[in-house]
């Protein structure tokens, strides 16, 4: 019995770390768009005022 629940929090722990895995790297792509959109808002900003 004692056996059955270590395994079965085992496992729990091995989704969980494979869920905040899927997260980090979700963050990490949000995290990159972020600054895409920051980088090109700079340029659209440089644009706008060299047309100025």
């Amino acid at each position: 019995m004692l056996d059955h629940l270590i395994d079965e929090y085992c496992s729990q722990v091995a989704i969980k770390q494979e869920e905040i895995e899927r997260l980090n790297n979700e963050v990490s792509r949000l995290e990159t768009r972020v600054q895409e959109f920051k980088a090109l808002r700079a340029e659209l900003q440089k644009q706008f005022q060299e047309a100025s």
